[in-house]
């Protein structure tokens, strides 16, 4: 290394020396917690400024090592995936391995990929923002299509003139990120090719996020979600009266049942929180003063419990809300809601120019997307006072 090139890694590494004591000491002032304080060692193990460019200087020697006390600065400053450290990638680089990775399966997406239900319509998008033209359909006790009326004429009558009503949704894309530092000793000698694992992991995590925006984004920088209460056509079907905590009744299922809207029923989805199982699989229907199961296989225990409710499918799923919250259960047809993507999905790139100086490829993940629930309200029926939707929760038990 020329004399050159070391005095300019000395000066860079000497500036992030100093902003990390900065951060350090900032972190120090606000009490922020123990374990972003470097083990509360503000000078990251060196003693002095001087001992640091030895250190440094010495590493940079042809004949020259690495201090373990350089070595662990480096690996405080910037978090990146190295066979150095076991959980950030070591454990890729045995001495002898098996080679299948061990992987946590994130669920896939609900609201665009369920089996045997609607799916959202999904609307690649060229631009960052696109309108949709919609129907206005809220009450049909006075007309339908937010206008349209028909009327019984009498011959040479005259003949009544009406025209429906529409509303836009707007899609804009937002974006969701990641990015992850992978050494080139990792990628060098991991026996499993680590590039789509880091594609892969990435890609689950987003798809995760996005799916979640699409059940409860508020719409603030993100979607908004079909079981948020800010959707202006979501209803949250009120609890049986004195029900208790924690608890789910099949009263519950009949009237959630009841507010969707019928020509969502051949199409519509259950989905309810993991927490909600147990009380699902003990739900009784009452027969004078006792009951008969109502959701319990053929076989009882013995038989796979039921993966449908109402004979529609049911996905139990870690995103809906905690038991005893509202939307721990929630009943819709996803085909009323629309989906915006970036036309070409989630985009990929990596670079070896952005960590050049540490031997690092920079992985980018960028997906930019949208949802919005297609009605713009709930709808009244033609007969009948409860109103109707493509999407129901079942509120809260206090």
């Amino acid at each position: 290394m020329e004399p050159q090139e070391i005095a300019d890694l000395a000066a860079q590494a000497a500036s992030e020396v100093v902003e990390k004591l900065s951060a350090v000491e900032r972190k120090v002032t606000v009490g922020d917690a123990p374990e972003d304080k470097l083990v509360n060692d503000p000078k990251g193990g060196f003693k002095n400024m001087g001992h640091f460019f030895t250190d440094l200087i010495g590493a940079g020697h042809p004949d020259g090592t690495v201090s373990e006390t350089l070595r662990n600065w480096s690996a405080s400053v910037k978090a990146v995936m190295q066979e150095g450290d076991l959980a950030q990638g070591g454990y890729l680089v045995p001495e002898q391995f098996l080679a299948t990775l061990l992987q946590t399966a994130l669920e896939t997406s609900i609201v665009s990929g369920v089996s045997g239900a609607g799916k959202a319509v999904r609307i690649p998008m060229a631009t960052n923002r696109v309108t949709i033209p919609c129907l206005v359909d809220a009450n049909h006790n006075t007309n339908f299509f937010g206008g349209i009326t028909v009327y019984r004429t009498e011959e040479g009558g005259t003949k009544g003139v009406t025209k429906p009503t529409f509303g836009r949704v707007a899609l804009t894309l937002h974006k969701l990120t990641g990015l992850a530092q992978v050494t080139d000793e990792l990628i060098q000698d991991s026996p499993i090719s680590i590039e789509p694992i880091v594609r892969s992991t990435f890609g689950q995590a987003i798809a995760f996020i996005q799916d979640d925006d699409f059940l409860w984004g508020t719409g603030v920088n993100m979607a908004l979600g079909a079981f948020n209460a800010a959707n202006p056509s979501l209803i949250a079907q009120a609890i049986e009266p004195a029900q208790a905590i924690n608890t789910i009744l099949w009263q519950n299922i009949v009237n959630m049942w009841s507010r969707l809207y019928p020509a969502g029923q051949s199409k519509s989805v259950w989905v309810a929180n993991i927490e909600c199982f147990p009380e699902l699989a003990a739900m009784a229907f009452a027969v004078g003063a006792g009951g008969i199961p109502v959701w319990m296989p053929a076989g009882g225990v013995a038989g796979l419990p039921y993966q449908t409710l109402m004979g529609r499918p049911l996905i139990l799923t870690e995103k809906m809300q905690a038991l005893s919250t509202q939307g721990d259960l929630g009943l819709a047809d996803f085909s009323q809601y629309l989906i915006g993507e970036k036309a070409g999905g989630l985009q990929v790139a990596t670079s070896m120019h952005v960590y050049f100086i540490y031997d690092e490829m920079a992985f980018r993940f960028v997906l930019r997307y949208d949802g919005q629930p297609w009605w713009l309200s709930d709808l009244t029926p033609y007969r009948g006072a409860a109103t109707l939707s493509p999407f129901v929760v079942l509120a809260g038990r206090p």
